[in-house]
């Protein structure tokens, strides 16, 4: 499974102001892996990004089902984890989910963006943008450098011919067996971000690098991690009401299983 680390923050109008390069898309989940492209954020306080919700799935019991039980149980954990709008949001996620059943590969897509429908296959590979990709005819036949090699590099080709800033940073990779998972070379030191205040402080600490959009000034980024810090710290407060309005948006595309 490969993927691109480029997360990109949007303001409530969908526009794209600033972009980093250290969005993890792919989790281990046990002896399973889960990957995500579209919506990487979650529109909760207290639990606003991707990455925090599955850290606190792989350690809980509702995570150890058979591959192709695990979408049910995963949004079934978010219901009774976060509040409806938060549970809401975490269907909107494009999600693979990949494992073995009695020796046998599974890998399971749900297209959260688009009929949040979801089917499993044991043969093949799926891509985002959905697309053919030279060099994986024979991907049965493949070692893993040979698969890792054709990803890297359809990913770095795509990264370059899009617009800028919305597929890029560094390629990562984890292989996947019946007998478990690991990481295929590096990957980016990813934030341990739970909620927008996190991100906030990170920024102001400059533990996190943004680059701006075309068009985009500084004093624009500044207002929106503003913003979303404020909705995290009012959303998570004991005696001011939860707010109504929705958090900035951390996009992420582009992952290849």
């Amino acid at each position: 499974m490969a993927s691109d680390s480029r997360g990109m923050l949007k303001d409530r109008q969908g526009r794209r102001l600033a972009y980093y390069d250290t969005n993890q898309k792919i989790f281990p989940i046990g002896d399973k892996l889960i990957a995500d492209t579209g919506y990487a954020s979650l529109n909760d306080p207290s639990i606003s990004f991707l990455a925090a919700l599955m850290i606190r799935f792989a350690n809980n019991s509702f995570s150890r089902v058979e591959v192709d039980q695990l979408p049910n149980s995963y949004f079934s954990f978010a219901a009774s984890l976060l509040p409806p709008a938060g549970a809401e949001s975490a269907k909107l996620q494009t999600l693979v989910f990949a494992g073995f059943t009695r020796n046998k590969a599974k890998l399971c897509v749900y297209h959260g963006e688009s009929g949040r429908t979801l089917g499993c296959s044991s043969a093949g590979y799926v891509s985002s943008p959905r697309e053919r990709i030279q060099g994986l005819q024979n991907v049965q036949n493949m070692s893993f450098s040979e698969a890792a090699q054709v990803m890297r590099k359809t990913i770095d080709d795509y990264a370059a011919a899009v617009q800028p800033g919305l597929v890029g940073g560094p390629v990562v990779i984890r292989t996947i067996t019946d007998s478990g998972s690991q990481w295929f070379g590096s990957h980016p030191d990813w934030p341990t971000w739970s909620s927008f205040s996190d991100l906030a402080e990170d920024y102001k600490a400059n533990q996190v690098s943004f680059q701006l959009m075309p068009g985009v000034v500084k004093g624009q980024l500044d207002a929106l991690i503003s913003e979303g810090d404020a909705w995290a710290r009012a959303g998570r407060g004991a005696t001011i009401p939860r707010t109504s309005g929705h958090a900035p948006v951390i996009d992420s595309s582009l992952t290849q299983p």
